[in-house]
């Protein structure tokens, strides 16, 4: 499979339904979907995954705020590139990037340790205080929100 990387600057909101497989309420992903950084990785020249990361004040704190991945992608480390895509894109005064996830125990919790993120705190019924619809991660509904950070990257 040919990957080719671009950072999107343009026409972000065509994005929104791959986006929406991994934040399925349009207004949440409205709220970021034009900050930060974003960056697309296409396999065979059809889209097959994207991530966003914006800064928090102060600038030296970011958050990856959604990465997906097309199904008939997964498993194929696009959301390992999308992740080490973004790290080489922030600027040289971060030193925390920040990611949240909806189970402890779920297979995005563990994907993020694999690269590299260290857990560190809990948002206690973020799911249920910021969607109007139950949100359902490997058949659990989510409730709170698991934050986990990294504090070394790989810089471009």
């Amino acid at each position: 499979m040919q990957l080719s990387v671009e950072e999107v600057k343009e026409n972000r909101e065509e994005w929104m339904p791959l986006l929406l497989l991994a934040d399925p309420e349009e207004t949440m992903v409205e709220k970021y979907l034009h900050q930060g950084i974003m960056v697309a990785v296409y396999g065979d020249g059809e889209p097959a995954g994207v991530i966003i990361a914006v800064p928090l004040e102060g600038g030296r704190e970011w958050e990856i705020k959604n990465v997906a991945v097309a199904p008939r992608f997964w498993r194929r480390g696009i959301g390992t590139l999308l992740i080490e895509e973004v790290e080489r894109r922030l600027p040289k005064e971060a030193d925390t990037l920040w990611v949240g996830t909806g189970g402890f125990d779920s297979g995005p919790f563990l994907f993020y340790e694999e690269c590299g993120f260290q857990f560190d705190h809990v948002l206690e019924n973020f799911f249920v205080d910021n969607y109007p619809e139950p949100i359902i991660d490997e058949g659990e509904q989510c409730v709170d929100m698991y934050y986990l950070k990294k504090t070394s990257f790989r810089w471009g």
